[in-house]
């Protein structure tokens, strides 16, 4: 695979999320345009911010404080645990050339690779 199919494939990716987005544009303006979905959404961003301002409420107390730090707290272990199995499992493919694992149950599990791009 060369570098010149990648840029192309790159370009025809990018005029596709440029046409996207032109539909989706055009999609909200017609949403924007009819009165009695207006009228609804303004109810329902009246009603979130309701819900919002009750929920920032109920957050403040000491309780529910704790919890969420221990939420974040955990959500934030599991990423990393995942972001460190990402790497043994590319090492275990350079070094075993293989595409399947066993769990700890006796499952066979399949590698399944996801690359991107980032700037």
């Amino acid at each position: 695979m060369n570098q010149d199919l990648i840029a192309r494939r790159l370009k025809v990716i990018r005029d596709l999320e440029d046409e996207k987005d032109k539909i989706a544009k055009a999609k909200q303006d017609f949403l924007d345009n009819d009165e009695h979905y207006m009228q609804l959404k303004e109810k329902n961003t009246t009603h979130r911010e309701a819900s919002k301002t009750l929920k920032e409420q109920i957050e403040e107390k000491s309780h529910i404080k704790e919890i969420n730090m221990q939420l974040k707290d955990k959500v934030k272990e599991i990423k990393e645990l995942k972001e460190v199995l990402s790497q043994e499992l590319a090492d275990y493919y350079r070094s075993e050339g293989t595409m399947q694992i066993e769990d700890e149950e006796g499952n066979i599990k399949r590698l399944k690779f996801n690359v991107s791009l980032v700037n």
